[in-house]
């Protein structure tokens, strides 16, 4: 007997953890730095350089950079303080292998600076990691089976979406930006800040296409006037491809683009002055690629001339539901909180946060928050540069017809456009457009033939058996359950019988002829 078989590979997510570190410490301003009388801004982010993957655990080394510019007393010129708390967190992450894949991304959920005297800071921070074990499984199942004898085979179609691609990879982009020619040359840059923005991320055939947006922002000092802050901003567009030669355009992509490193520097131009700063970004990429296939599986084996035991093993199958993308608007008001009156926004910076995620029927109901930083210039001839943090709601309903509650799915959520107006009185109105990526699957259990075991016939089952009968078919009855039951097969009773392919009707009478003893 020659088996068929056919590979039905999974990207199967096991487990998936939330984890959360606090962090404390406190740093002292450098000597060659004045004192610090108020921090004008501060900001960081939390980067994850090494994992190590053990059994049921995952270690993670990283740090949590942070940097602040600050006034110091009597009306001095800005300065700017920065620095790292190292962290090596082990998580406990049930059923990972060190075969899995496993998912890693740290988030900075909240960061607070604040003085503890004019030489010395306090820093605490929240960092939340999320960890996802992905098994990569490959089972066979049997599509077909040829034989000396007859042998009859019960199959059916199933949809499955099978993992093609489950990697990481980075792309990198590096550009050196010019300052205008009104603007006088950098003395030292005081503070950096980077973002992605209307990031886009599709399979190509044999590649990966990667488009977006890295907003680069940055204050300095310059030569001719010290005590007033400069600043640079672009919007750096890129596009380019990842070499994957197992990509193909068809497949369903589930990509997550991460920013995991941003470094401003300053570089002399042609005539050696400080007018050009180059810009170094690393992205990160979880890349999973599906390829939907439609199989046909065998379900049962039957032969009059033989006893057959069908193996099984029960598999979860995904099929792909839907791949949505949607925009939603997200407005609100923010209050610049200073005595002082605002002159001009400098930059505006913002991060969209899902707080929320409710699978229900046909889609998901999210709520979460576009969470704001924004710099703006006074007429304060002391503290001319301050910032303001802000969050404002937002709730969404994502369509997906066919989901549910068990289903999975995997959703990014960034922004594609931000910009905030001045309107009047310290107050400013934000506005921005907020895109969501699903890719929604469907899992259900199915029961496929993976081997058969060949036994003798019970002889005097089927001596028996009468050579010929006239069944009256009950309610429960199939052509199958009958041929297996008289041994007789599928294809004899539709010939005698002369059926289509038409369901049976209960209590009609079919005509049964055995066909074991021929058979053997």
């Amino acid at each position: 007997m020659e088996l068929t078989r056919v590979g039905i590979r999974m990207c199967r997510q096991k487990k998936k953890v939330v984890s959360q570190i606090t962090m404390d410490e406190d740093f002292i301003v450098p000597d060659i730095k004045p004192d610090m009388e108020l921090i004008a801004a501060q900001g960081g982010g939390a980067q994850i350089e090494e994992v190590r993957r053990f059994s049921q655990k995952a270690e993670l080394k990283g740090k949590l950079d942070w940097r602040l510019i600050y006034y110091p007393p009597e009306g001095g010129a800005l300065q700017s303080m920065e620095g790292a708390i190292p962290f090596d967190e082990a998580v406990h992450v049930p059923e990972l292998e060190e075969k899995d894949y496993l998912q890693a991304a740290a988030e900075l959920e909240d960061l607070t600076i604040e003085l503890i005297h004019s030489r010395k800071i306090s820093v605490k921070a929240i960092i939340t990691f999320t960890l996802e074990a992905v098994g990569l499984d490959e089972r066979q199942a049997v599509t077909d089976v040829s034989d000396t004898v007859l042998v009859e085979t019960r199959k059916k179609r199933i949809r499955a979406a099978q993992a093609a691609v489950c990697r990481k990879d980075t792309y990198r982009v590096k550009e050196e930006l010019e300052l205008s020619g009104s603007q006088p040359d950098i003395e030292e840059l005081l503070w950096r800040q980077c973002g992605l923005r209307n990031v886009q991320a599709r399979p190509l055939d044999g590649s990966i296409s990667l488009q977006g947006v890295l907003d680069v922002f940055c204050v300095y000092r310059g030569i001719e006037d010290p005590a007033k802050p400069q600043w640079l901003e672009r919007e750096l567009t890129f596009s380019g491809n990842l070499e994957l030669p197992e990509a193909a355009e068809e497949m369903y992509p589930e990509i997550t683009v991460r920013l995991t490193h941003c470094q401003l520097e300053v570089q002399p131009d042609f005539d050696g002055e400080n007018r050009s700063v180059t810009a170094d970004a690393v992205l990160e990429l979880d890349i999973r690629l599906y390829e939907e296939d439609e199989l046909q599986v065998v379900s049962d084996v039957h032969s009059p001339a033989k006893v057959l035991e069908p193996e099984y093993i029960t598999v979860p199958v995904e099929e792909i539901l839907v791949r949505n993308s949607s925009r939603t608007r997200v407005s609100g008001k923010l209050k610049c909180k200073t005595p002082d009156s605002v002159l001009q926004i400098c930059h505006v910076d913002g991060t969209v946060k899902v707080d929320s995620v409710r699978p229900e029927k046909d889609g998901l109901s999210l709520e979460g928050a576009l969470c704001v930083t924004m710099l703006f210039m006074t007429d304060s001839d002391t503290r001319p540069l301050q910032s303001v943090k802000g969050a404002v709601p937002f709730q969404y309903q994502i369509e997906a017809g066919g989901m549910d509650a068990l289903g999975l799915y995997r959703l990014n959520a960034g922004l594609e456009q931000l910009d905030a107006v001045m309107l009047g009185g310290g107050e400013v109105e934000l506005k921005a457009a907020v895109i969501f990526e699903l890719l929604a699957r469907k899992v259900s259990e199915e029961q496929m033939v993976t081997g058969i075991t060949e036994k003798e016939p019970d002889l005097k089952r089927l001596q028996s058996l009468p050579g010929m009968v006239i069944y009256a078919v009950q309610p429960k009855d199939s052509l199958w359950s009958i041929a297996k039951r008289f041994g007789s097969s599928v294809a004899s009773i539709r010939q005698v019988n002369g059926l289509g392919e038409e369901e049976l009707t209960p209590g009609s009478r079919l005509l049964i002829v055995k066909q074991a003893g021929e058979a053997i």
